[in-house]
């Protein structure tokens, strides 16, 4: 679903009109009409039933199983997904036995709820009538639960569409695609005050901005911070917004409010893999690199093609695990696996492999040519000391 985000929904009549029509919802079903004939799959027939039961209910407004056939077969499901108007998508997957499904909320592309349920040939009929009425309880739930934010995508189109734009930005890890992102998210500011998607959004970018020039602005942390308390306040707790407000609180130092927010944020939406994501970055820093990794795979399991920040996470684990190997592992899955380039030389240095640590050192320098390294080490909090030394015994070995 990682598609590059259209302002195609501003197509809709009904934006600003006061009654807004019922949100769009979209079923997707695990495979083609042709597959499933060949395979003889009873999955598809499961989910058109679902589709069909859904349709009584005005909450949601359905995407006929044709289309959403039609859409499963596409090459870029989220842009179709946008082109018409959906909200929520429930997509599935089928795997030998087993149906995953999971519902997205679109606008932010976010997994707000998932599930697996076994598929039993010899008791399907008992089981199509209990699934349906599983998901579809839960899907209802989850909607109305949601309703609010969706409202503030819908009602806000200008908004939303700076938002999206900014969204997109945050997808590289460059100082120049963040600080772009920023201008977005500004702008989405400037169309709708308040708007706490963009204050969230904006948190972030100054969190990561303060990562990758390792100057110890802690400035940028106090506004990011400031910024995620504020999109609490207006709009209340949210998995984004306490997200952001655990990634500043954990570079300020403050670990164990972090954890807290952290927790809440994957409390409120346990299947949102950013949630995840930042929750086992700051479990590293925490001093339980094992619960890290283990919390950043089940990330990576929910967004199988992730960003940067996925692996640079999970290496980051690795490292502190001792599995250095495994750390520079995960470093080559980065597609740019630069602003890593600090990690990666401390694992050379570990393993002993000079010439590489210090290509990996010059790249550091070449990107930040006033790199500190006592500085950066008092900069990057973590809960018990050996953390601190075992970087700086790999950053030495590298030649810093």
């Amino acid at each position: 679903m990682d598609a590059t985000p259209q302002p195609l929904a501003f197509k809709d009549p009904n934006f600003g009109v006061a009654e807004q029509p019922p949100l769009r919802l979209a079923l997707l079903p695990p495979e083609t009409v042709q597959s499933a004939r060949r395979d003889g799959s009873v999955a598809n027939a499961l989910i058109e039933d679902l589709t069909i039961s859904l349709c009584a209910n005005r909450t949601v407004s359905i995407v006929a199983p044709y289309t959403a056939e039609r859409i499963q077969a596409s090459k870029d499901k989220a842009a179709v997904l946008q082109q018409y108007n959906v909200v929520y998508a429930l997509d599935t997957k089928r795997t030998e036995d087993s149906l995953f499904v999971q519902l997205i909320f679109m606008p932010a592309d976010e997994v707000v709820w998932a599930t697996r349920f076994k598929l039993d040939a010899n008791a399907i009929v008992e089981q199509r009538t209990v699934i349906s009425t599983a998901i579809q309880r839960s899907i209802i739930d989850k909607i109305s639960v949601s309703t609010e934010i969706a409202g503030d995508f819908r009602q806000r189109p200008e908004a939303y569409y700076a938002y999206l734009h900014g969204l997109t930005g945050l997808s590289t890890l460059t100082l120049p695609s963040i600080r772009k992102a920023r201008k977005y998210f500004k702008q989405a500011l400037e169309d709708e005050r308040g708007f706490a998607p963009a204050l969230a959004g904006t948190a972030r970018t100054l969190s990561m901005e303060w990562l990758l020039t390792a100057r110890g602005d802690n400035e940028l942390l106090l506004h990011a911070e400031r910024l995620a308390q504020t999109a609490i306040t207006k709009h209340g707790p949210s998995a984004g917004a306490l997200k952001e407000l655990g990634v500043s609180q954990l570079y300020l130092g403050k670990i164990d409010e972090s954890l807290e927010a952290l927790s809440e944020a994957e409390a409120i939406s346990p299947h949102y893999a950013d949630a995840l994501y930042s929750h086992a970055d700051s479990l590293v820093h925490a001093s339980n690199p094992a619960a890290a990794l283990a919390k950043i795979t089940s990330a990576i399991a929910l967004n199988p093609i992730p960003p940067d920040t996925y692996f640079w996470t999970a290496a980051g684990a690795s490292y502190f695990l001792g599995e250095y190997q495994q750390a520079l592992g995960y470093i080559d899955r980065m597609r740019d696996s630069r602003p890593a380039s600090r990690l990666a030389a401390a694992s050379w240095g570990m393993l002993g492999e000079v010439t590489k640590a210090r290509a990996c050192r010059l790249r550091v320098l070449k990107d930040n040519p006033s790199f500190d390294l006592n500085l950066w080490l008092e900069m990057i909090p973590h809960k018990e000391n050996w953390q601190t030394e075992l970087y700086r015994d790999g950053l030495l070995r590298a030649g810093f």
